[in-house]
Order: structure tokens, then C-alpha cells, then sequence
């Protein structure tokens, strides 16, 4: 059971210059820049494959899923996570691209303000929430629901 004023432990990372964080439970590894091969015809949400310890796993874009700018991208980092299934039977690994990690950072859960239309520019059912860090805010991402992959279908609309 989770206490409500104990800290959890959470990446932080940008894009786009917004700050958004992941339970640190469901990140895998943070890789430096790597090549991203492309696949023909491949949902525009899907950025490419890279090869993740001999598994070819699926580069998500989370901008795309985000509505956020693409923008060109020179220096950047591949976040692996290991998300669950429609079916939450099974977990698989998945990469998102972020400019950079920021740090871990603990937060109680009680510091989580629930995400509304009106105070996050993310679809508030793929967060927990928002968390006022010193000077900035930082969505919390709910790893398992903007990077769920069912028969190959994001569970979103594109």
C-alpha cells in the first residue's frame, strides 16, 4: 500500500523545453544519442527502431502523442521504459526521445496536483499530475498509458 507522505523516486527529463517526469521503476536506461532507423510507413507516432541490448524495440515520439512542435533534433537522449500491456499481463520495452535527462527527483505523492485541461498542456489521462518543483512545474507521465501499444495500435488518436 503507498503512503501518501512517503517520497517516490522520479526521472525528470525535457522536451522541448517543458520538464516532464517517470516513476524511475519503469526506466530501463537512458541511452546517449543513438541512430534511429527509420521504417517505411510507420505510424507517425513511431519514430524508428533502435537496438536495445540484441531487441529491436520501437522509438516512440512522445511530441507526436503530445501535440507538442517537432522540432530538429542534434543533440538528444533515447529514455528505454518498460510499459504494460493492454492486457497488463505482459510488460514491453519501448523508447521516447527527450533533449535531455534532467535529474531524479523525489516527490510525495500528496505534492502531485491532479492534471486538468486547464493546467497542463498534456492530455491529462497519459499523467498522474502536476508537481511544482522550485522555480518550474513538471508533469508527471503515466509511462504505462502514452506508451501502451495494443495489436500494434497506440491507445490514442493521432
Amino acid at each position: 500500500m503507498d503512503n501518501k507522505s512517503e517520497n517516490h523516486s522520479y526521472l525528470s527529463f525535457a522536451i522541448n523545453e517543458e520538464i516532464y517526469a517517470a516513476k524511475v521503476h519503469s526506466v530501463v536506461e537512458v541511452l546517449e544519442q543513438q541512430p534511429i532507423t527509420l521504417i517505411p510507413k510507420s505510424p507517425k507516432h513511431i519514430k524508428g527502431v533502435v537496438s536495445f541490448r540484441g531487441e529491436i524495440i520501437p522509438v516512440i515520439d512522445a511530441r507526436t502523442i503530445m501535440n507538442i512542435p517537432d522540432h530538429p533534433l542534434s543533440d538528444y537522449v533515447i529514455i528505454v521504459f518498460t510499459v504494460k500491456n493492454e492486457n497488463f499481463d505482459e510488460r514491453h520495452t519501448v523508447g521516447t526521445i527527450a533533449d535531455h535527462v534532467e535529474n531524479v527527483i523525489e516527490i510525495k505523492p500528496l505534492d502531485i496536483v491532479p492534471t486538468t485541461e486547464l493546467n497542463s498542456i498534456v492530455d491529462p489521462k497519459f499523467t498522474f499530475g502536476v508537481f511544482k518543483d522550485i522555480n518550474r512545474f513538471v508533469t508527471i507521465l503515466d509511462t504505462d498509458k502514452i506508451f501502451a501499444i495494443s495489436n500494434n495500435k497506440p491507445q490514442y488518436d493521432l
